[in-house]
């Protein structure tokens, strides 16, 4: 029988081990459940995390919406906030308030930019809190800083041979890449040169051309660079080419189409970024990324950069001023144009061959044309009802306007219901009119002629005129049919009879010489039917078109009576003041007889009235391009109707909205599938299937005078340093309309004639804005305990939105952390 006794001690062993199994299973399990409740609770607060980051780039996005739009479907109308400029200093909440702060560095430069916006806001019992009495918070900062650099894949390289730049501002490929890249600290002009070449050539692909090299894939464009009549690849030049002595690439000049260098298929608008052509490969959002400082990916970009030896310090700063990605919107305030509602700007390019369609395709004539480009006027500014100055100025902008950029050679003639408005073309005038009978006249042989009338004809353009066909002057019952050349800038008079003038170059007894005794170029006996009373004149031109209609005189006034300025000028009276009178455009002024020498009634600088001219440099004021508009610089070269005063973007600027109404390219009007939806101009509705990036309003590149650095700005053509530090440091911004920049900045205007003090901006006036679409957001998230002692969740992310679509599209997102 066996002696349990001596088993008491076993059992006591089993039992302490089997509850000391029991404990540690019972710890383990504890330890598992609170590791996995902690997982759990982390795992619910990183969700938690990311949601909230999640919202404040919906906040971002919401705010970037408000600052454009304001609270209805309109932008930049200035209804809650939406003005038409962005810059560093502006809130971006209509009633003041933004995301800037000091609780939290966003972008890690070392400072705080941010404050924190919670969830819930207080610790009131309202609140919606989270479990456990946790609180979410996030900071955001948006940096409007895509508009304020030079965008690698519009940009050209004047210092590469001025290849697809036109030295007119007319496209972003004439911002110099080169003169920007040589900025950083450690490389010089050489190396702007070699790298800003390399980088260019990287984007055009193997063929080193935007596009195919044997195929022409903007066939059709609207307008075509090659018949366009514009210097686009910037070979034209002013020493060898000028043949007009104008001091710019006019048709018909050596080296100004595109054809004269046999690029006969390449241009630069073969070269589109978004939906690139043949084998160009522009820079994507890699490459941006590797910019930001976001990737460890090396991108082309990098490459070039490591293969030209270019430091990690300045391979940083040239990361401040490049970037792949940047686009403004063709977008104003909805204004009226001619019966229709428009919200892009009006392509002033497109009416010189009825281009497109704003409204009532096909029907397109002069008035038409005249009355959209009023409407624009008004929108800009230049408001006013009939009989002020502004209507009649409007109006006289217009067919001048008209008339400058068409190339039919016809006078444009608009109609008010009260009085005609004429255009200028390049077309003579009558200058001078002498209608009293000189009684003491005679002929070769001393014998009373009692002739002496005339009729004298200027020509201020830099071209002869043949009189062929039906040119005449007509007044009254009278026609004075016109025959032979008026030379450029010369005169051309019709007398009444040979015999008074040509006199052995003896003086008139009346104190003045036909000509020094020079024939006149023309007599016809019917200009003897001139009479002192004054009376209408008519010339018209081989077409019958009327060139003008002018009233030489009146009873005070029957002698010679001489034009100051020749073109209509309605505002002003022959002393250059003010005397608005629509119904009579051309102000006489009595005068002794000058027939047939210079216009000893000239002032080029009457009071009020200075464009800079004088005696010397005048006739380069008479400018009418008949071609299109290479920049929007060009309404100023537009006579305003006031004598010597044309359109003003200098100075004294009456009107600068004007400026952001106008544009001379337009994306929807191109001909081309900007987008790569398949839809091109006008069908592309914005809202057909495949469509992302809604209408074709977009035009990439353009740089912010209100946000760019200095270093940015002399990538502009015929911007220097003193020009950039002076524009970056201005005290009036932010300028709401590129027509303040030069209003504000003196130093953007150069010496000379109003032509020449103007060339800067002509230059830059396309390829700048005051707005801004394209921005970084950064947003960090945390999850707190409620004394925010404690951060259990923390979530950092970066993207970058682009509102010149709408609705808003964010184009590039990455998480900083996870």
């Amino acid at each position: 029988m066996t002696d349990l006794k001596n088993e008491d001690g076993y059992i006591l062993v089993v039992v302490i081990g089997v509850l000391t199994i029991l404990s540690l299973m019972a710890i383990t399990f504890a330890t598992l459940s609170r590791i996995e409740t902690k997982a759990t609770r982390n795992y619910t607060d990183s969700i938690k995390c990311d949601m909230v980051a999640r919202a404040g780039l919906e906040h971002a996005l919401y705010v970037l919406r408000l600052d454009k739009f304001g609270t209805d479907t309109t932008a930049y109308n200035n209804d809650n906030g939406d003005e038409n400029y962005d810059w560093s200093g502006e809130t971006w909440m209509p009633n003041g308030t933004d995301f800037s702060g000091n609780d939290y560095d966003n972008d890690g430069n070392g400072t705080p930019d941010s404050k924190w916006i919670y969830f819930p806001a207080t610790t009131s019992a309202l609140d919606i809190r989270l479990p456990g009495k946790l609180r979410a918070r996030y900071a955001a900062l948006i940096t409007d800083d895509r508009e304020a650099r030079v965008n690698i894949n519009v940009t050209g390289n004047k210092a590469n041979g001025g290849v697809h730049t036109s030295n007119e501002g007319g496209s972003t490929f004439e911002n110099d890449l080169s003169l920007v890249i040589e900025q950083a600290p450690g490389l010089n002009s050489a190396d702007g040169d070699n790298i800003a070449s390399d980088i260019i050539d990287t984007r055009l692909g193997t063929d080193l051309n935007p596009g195919t090299s044997t195929t022409n894939e903007d066939s059709g464009i609207v307008p075509d660079p090659q018949t366009d009549g514009i210097d686009n690849d910037g070979d034209w030049d002013s020493a060898t080419h000028d043949s007009n002595n104008n001091g710019i690439p006019d048709s018909g000049e050596t080296n100004v189409d595109e054809a004269d260098n046999s690029e006969s298929i390449d241009e630069p608008n073969e070269f589109n970024p978004i939906y690139p052509f043949g084998d160009d490969r522009p820079f994507g959002f890699l490459t941006e990324a590797e910019i930001m400082g976001t990737s460890t990916y090396t991108s082309r970009l990098e490459t070039i950069f490591n293969n030209k030896g270019v430091s990690q310090s300045d391979q940083n700063s040239l990361n401040n001023w490049l970037t792949t990605y940047s686009a403004d919107t063709i977008v104003t305030i909805p204004y009226q144009l001619d019966g229709g509602t428009s919200t892009t700007k009006l392509n002033i390019n497109a009416l010189v061959n009825n281009e497109g369609a704003y409204t009532n395709a096909g029907t397109y004539d002069s008035n038409k044309k005249a009355q959209m480009i009023m409407d624009v006027l008004v929108a800009g500014g230049l408001t006013g009802s009939s009989g002020s100055s502004n209507y009649v100025e409007r109006h006289q902008l217009a067919v001048n306007i008209k008339d400058f950029i068409d190339s039919d050679g016809t006078v444009t003639a608009y109609n008010d219901g009260a009085d005609t408005y004429y255009g200028v073309e390049r077309t003579p005038y009558i200058n001078e009119v002498e209608s009293e009978v000189d009684s003491t006249a005679t002929d070769i042989g001393g014998n009373p002629t009692g002739m002496g009338k005339f009729i004298e004809l200027f020509n201020p353009y830099d071209t002869a005129i043949a009189f062929l066909g039906n040119w005449q002057i007509e007044f009254g019952a009278t026609i004075v049919p016109l025959s032979g050349t008026i030379g450029s800038q010369t005169y051309y008079v019709i007398a009444d009879d040979q015999n008074a003038y040509t006199r052995d170059g003896s003086v008139d007894p009346k104190g003045f010489s036909y000509e020094g005794g020079i024939d006149a170029e023309q007599y016809d006996s019917n200009v003897n039917s001139l009479t002192t009373n004054g009376e209408v004149l008519t010339l018209r031109d081989n077409n019958n078109n009327i060139v003008q209609v002018t009233n030489y005189g009146n009873a005070d006034n029957p002698k010679s009576s001489q034009l100051n300025d020749p073109r209509p000028t309605p505002l002003t009276n022959a002393k250059g003041q003010s005397n608005i009178d629509s119904s009579n455009p051309w102000r006489w002024e009595k005068k002794n007889i000058t027939a047939g020498s210079e216009n000893d009634n000239f002032d080029p600088s009457p009071s009020g009235g200075d464009d800079g001219w004088n005696n010397t440099t005048w006739p380069s004021s008479f400018l009418v391009a008949n071609r299109r508009f290479s920049n929007k610089g060009y309404l100023g070269f537009i006579h305003t109707g006031r004598q010597w005063y044309s359109f003003k973007v200098d100075d004294n600027i009456t009107y600068p909205d004007t400026l952001q109404y106008f544009t001379i390219t337009d994306p929807s009007m191109d001909n081309i599938d900007n987008d790569g939806d398949g839809s091109t101009d006008s069908s592309d509705t914005g809202t057909q299937n495949a469509d992302i990036d809604g209408q074709e309003y977009r035009i990439l590149g353009l740089i912010n005078v209100n946000t760019a650095s200095a270093e940015v700005l002399q990538s502009l053509p015929n911007v220097d340093s003193a020009i950039a530090t002076a524009i970056e440091g201005d005290a009036q911004k932010p300028f709401s309309s590129i027509g303040n920049l030069l209003e504000d900045v003196a130093e953007i205007t150069g010496s000379g004639t109003k032509w020449s003090k103007e060339q800067t901006f002509r230059s830059m006036s396309n390829l700048i804005t005051t707005r801004s679409n394209v921005f970084m957001v950064y947003v960090t998230a945390q999850v707190t305990d409620e004394a925010e002692t404690s951060i259990f969740a923390e979530k950092r992310l970066i993207a970058i939105v682009d509102r010149s679509t709408d609705p808003i599209r964010v184009r590039y997102f990455r998480w900083i952390t996870e």
